[in-house]
């Protein structure tokens, strides 16, 4: 984890020195160092997003074999081992990959612990202790970004934005194809524990540690409600062929 921060680390840093070589002044409201933030936050999500597009194709597919799955489960449902090989089997024949549907969310889970280290110890994995402790900081209401709003209005945006994530992801028609009675109390479970659970970690985390979540965010809603249209475009698509 200590190289994957020290990597995170030097990329914030080298946005963070085009930022200062690019503009000859710094914002008064919004500080270089927030900027950095977001900029790269932006461009770690554009970097995974072929993942992100191998996961959707994945869930597709995995609607497609809901019906061949039931079939299945109903009649091996006396015989877990011949259900499980089954299933397996089927999994290889259509070419679904069950990892490459996690990966996405395993990969923003370990950024957001690797950008953990790089802001508890930013001296360590970004900066120099001399030009940290100089440069500014601030972003709009924060003074410092190293402190926790004790405003919570970022944990209560990081909230918010967390329980988007997950309500625009439910309305995705390949979701909703997948979903049975106990996935969908599992599914609306989580959307009421996440947004909980990162506010009151967002109450007594470092501000920037939020706003990299927050942006985190927001590009996953924009991309989801992307995913969500194109996948209604060509079901409607594939609907009038029929």
């Amino acid at each position: 984890m200590g190289a994957i921060s020290k990597v995170l680390g030097s990329f914030l840093k080298l946005i963070y020195d085009a930022l200062v070589g690019i503009f000859p002044n710094e914002p008064e409201s919004i500080s270089f160092f927030a900027l950095s933030i977001i900029i790269t936050t932006i461009i770690l999500k554009l970097v995974i997003v072929p993942l992100t597009i191998s996961q959707v194709r994945n869930q597709k597919k995995m609607a497609e074999l809901q019906p061949e799955i039931a079939k299945l489960q109903k009649k091996y449902k006396n015989d877990p081992q011949t259900l499980a090989a089954k299933q397996q089997q089927l999994y290889k024949d259509s070419n679904y990959n069950m990892i490459s549907g996690c990966l996405p969310m395993i990969i923003q889970m370990v950024v957001l612990m690797a950008f953990y280290r790089v802001f508890l110890k930013p001296t360590t994995y970004a900066f120099t202790t001399e030009a940290f402790a100089q440069m500014n900081k601030n972003f709009f209401y924060i003074s410092s970004l190293e402190d926790v709003d004790s405003t919570m209005i970022l944990s209560i945006l990081a909230a918010i934005s967390t329980f988007l994530v997950s309500f625009i992801a439910t309305k995705n028609p390949t979701q909703k194809q997948m979903q049975n009675e106990q996935s969908q109390g599992m599914m609306t479970g989580m959307m009421v524990f996440m947004p909980i659970m990162i506010f009151t970690m967002g109450r007594k985390m470092q501000s920037a540690l939020v706003l990299y979540w927050i942006v985190s965010n927001v590009f996953a809603i924009i991309q989801q409600l992307i995913t969500n249209w194109i996948v209604v475009k060509n079901t409607n698509a594939e609907e009038v062929k029929k």
